[in-house]
Parts: C-alpha cells; structure tokens; sequence
C-alpha cells in the first residue's frame, strides 16, 4: 500500500473504536454512578454514531470520509472493573480519488473494557469481517475483495473543556482547552502491524457568542508502528482553528495548518515523498451517543 502517512491515521483511530477531538459522553463511558445511587452494577443498552470527514491538501485535496455505528450492552461497575461494553459494529469508508484501502465496508463484533472512572483508558478487541468496494481507482486491488482481521489494543483519552457562561451572550479569550489522545492497535490482517499513534492539542478559546465557540490551538501528531510502513512512522506539528456551535452536542469544525516529516523509515515500500512537508486539512467531526 502506498499513500500519505494521515489518511491512514484517520483511519486507524475511527477504527479503533473511539473519537479524536470529541469527549466521550459518560452514557457511554460509565462515568456516572447507577441510576438508583447504589452504585451496583448495572446493565443497560448503548450505543454510538462517529463520522470523520476531512480534505488533505498534500493528497492532492483528496477528501475522506469515514463512519461507525455500534451497538450493545453494558455493564458497570463490575468488580475492579468500571464499565464493560460488548457491541456488534458497521464501518464505512470512502474517498474521492477511490484508493482501494479507503473504500471498505467493515462488520464486526467488539469487546471494550474500562478500569478508571475518570481517566478513558479502555483495553479492546474486536473480529472484523470486511469487503473492499467495488469502485474503480488508480492503484490495483488485492486478489481477494473480502478479509477477515482480528484487532486488539487500547485505547487513551483526557480532555477539557467541558465549562461555558450560559449567561454572557459573547465572551472573548481566556478560557484553556485541549486534550490528549493515544492508541495502541494491533491488525493482523496488515502482516500482523502494531502502529502507536498520539496526538496532543492545547489552545484559548478566542470567542464565544452565546453557545457557539471558536477555539485556536497548537497540535502535535505522533505515528509509529513495528512494520517500518513510511506511511505510519511521521510526526506533524502546527496551528489550527475550531468552531463547536453548542456545548452539549459534540460538532466540530475545523482546519489545520502543519508541517511534517517522515522518520526516514522505510520498510516494504519506498517513500516517493519529501521527508519534510507542509499540510492543511479541513474537516468535521460528529460524535452521538445514546
């Protein structure tokens, strides 16, 4: 496979079950205690919907899109264990220039477990069976359209910004937000690959009118994997701008200026890229739980 290193990061974090740059709802988390106060333990349905969609200058503009749905039970406070969630999953992905590895349709069933109630730190697995779509690109496919892939990791969130003045109609800077992510994912399917990935983001809120806020921030991308893919060992640093337009509903906009630079690994495949290139990306984020 060959291809820029951050279509291929997008991917893997949708992929591996949670959500870059949104917090995650404590409905789904297990956050909070029982209904009844006990703080026994409890089983309830839940479920989630994520879209990513983002255009990528260095690909030539190329524009991604990818989406989740899942849907199952949990259980909370298990003993030394605070939430554990079973789901069965669809994924979807497609792209505009039709690159065979972002154009896949994925169902599955998935197993995630949280220790802490506080911090997101959430072992999990999950047995995939996918199908590439039938749509005609510029790279060959592989022999067979259909794949089996077992996947593993885990998975790292912690973010804030969680505080807004419902009685100002505008406020102006002064207000931090940010948050750090990892992810550590096992595929069996990509010749048994484990890629670590990290992000951070910290920035001032600029404006806020009403409940719309405009954040700017600085980010760091971080990739690496055992493989020696190019794609997957490259690091990516710069300012961005996001627009949450409510508090309560985890949609955002946003777009990113970068510049990034490749290890100088090299595995498999030869890196046809500069070692040192500058990005924007542009995109929405759209995260709902029930």
């Amino acid at each position: 496979m060959t291809g820029k290193f951050l279509h291929i990061a997008a991917a893997a974090i949708i992929f591996a079950g949670t959500l870059p740059g949104t917090e995650p709802d404590s409905s789904v988390t297990g956050s909070n205690p029982s209904e009844d106060g006990s703080g026994g333990i409890t089983l309830k349905q839940w479920g989630e919907f994520y879209d990513e969609s983002m255009t990528i200058e260095s690909e030539e503009n190329n524009l991604f899109s990818n989406s989740h749905i899942r849907q199952g039970l949990k259980v909370d406070h298990l003993p030394g264990i605070n939430l554990m969630q079973a789901y069965v999953l669809v994924r979807y992905g497609r792209d505009l220039h039709r690159d065979f590895w972002n154009n896949k349709t994925e169902a599955g069933l998935g197993l995630r477990i949280r220790f802490f109630e506080k911090i997101f730190f959430a072992p999990y697995v999950e047995l995939i069976r996918g199908f590439y779509n039938q749509i005609p690109g510029h790279h060959p496919r592989p022999g067979t359209r259909q794949y089996t892939d077992f996947r593993g990791g885990f998975i790292f969130w912690y973010g804030w910004d969680t505080w807004y003045e419902p009685a100002s109609l505008i406020t102006f800077p002064g207000h931090f937000t940010g948050e750090v992510y990892s992810e550590l994912n096992y595929f069996r399917k990509d010749r048994d690959n484990i890629i670590l990935y990290v992000h951070i983001k910290a920035g001032v809120r600029m404006i806020r009118i009403w409940k719309c806020a405009c954040v700017g921030y600085g980010a760091a991308y971080i990739m690496k994997d055992t493989n020696r893919d190019f794609w997957n060992n490259a690091a990516e640093i710069g300012p961005g701008i996001w627009i949450k337009p409510h508090p309560d509903f985890d949609l955002k906009f946003f777009v990113e200026w970068l510049r990034g630079y490749y290890y100088g690994i090299e595995g498999r495949d030869e890196n046809p890229y500069p070692q040192i290139f500058d990005d924007r990306r542009m995109g929405i984020l759209l995260w709902i739980g029930w």
